[in-house]
């Protein structure tokens, strides 16, 4: 049986994967709702899409996330070429985390509220962080190729805690500024990049 959990190949891991982050994109615009205004009244029609912006900045910050957070998993996944037992259970973690996304994100656009963000924000490092683990696993077990060695694959892991910190971070800044905590994110890609010059990898 154990044989049967472990393999040379990641494609069903990968398959799984993506069709997991369809369906997440897929349901974050779900939380969209027509206005309920008549048709005799369809003036009011501006003013109560405008009352929905706060669901489309979280929709637009959810999707901008779980994007970059597929387009690591591929890279990751193009330089894990492995799986045992361990990184199955480890990734079914991730794509958990990664599922309860949609509630938080509706619960953020409707109230907008400290309580909401800290959900949020706890939501999204939990999945910065179960990507990290999946990677750091894989590189302990051995599971990915020639051209990833022990100190490349710390540097890695150690870039992927950079989106969790930032979003651990913006919880202390939602206590004294909410209006800050949602930009607080765009740190990430400055971030990620400063990581990248001074730390280039193989898995970049």
């Amino acid at each position: 049986m154990v044989t049967l959990l472990e393999g040379e190949a990641t494609d069903r891991i990968e398959a799984l994967s993506d069709g997991l982050f369809a369906i997440v994109l897929t349901l974050l615009v779900l939380q969209f709702q027509i206005p309920d205004v008549p048709a005799d009244r369809a003036a009011e029609l501006p003013a109560a899409l405008a009352d929905q912006q706060p669901l489309l900045f979280s929709y637009l910050l959810s999707f901008a996330v779980v994007g970059i957070y597929w387009i690591i998993h591929h890279n990751l996944f193009q330089r894990i070429d492995r799986h045992d037992r361990g990184l199955l259970y480890l990734n079914l973690c991730f794509l958990l985390s990664i599922s309860f996304l949609p509630f938080p994100t509706e619960l953020l656009g409707i109230y907008g509220t400290r309580f909401a963000w800290t959900l949020y924000a706890i939501n999204l490092a939990m999945v910065g962080l179960a990507l990290a683990g999946v990677w750091w696993y894989a590189c302990w077990r051995d599971l990915t190729d020639v051209s990833i060695d022990r100190r490349t694959g710390r540097l890695v892991a150690l870039r992927e805690l950079i989106t969790p910190a930032v979003f651990l971070c913006s919880i202390g800044v939602a206590a004294v500024n909410l209006t800050a905590a949602f930009f607080t994110p765009l740190l990430i890609l400055p971030l990620q990049s400063l990581w990248n010059r001074y730390y280039h990898t193989p898995a970049d």
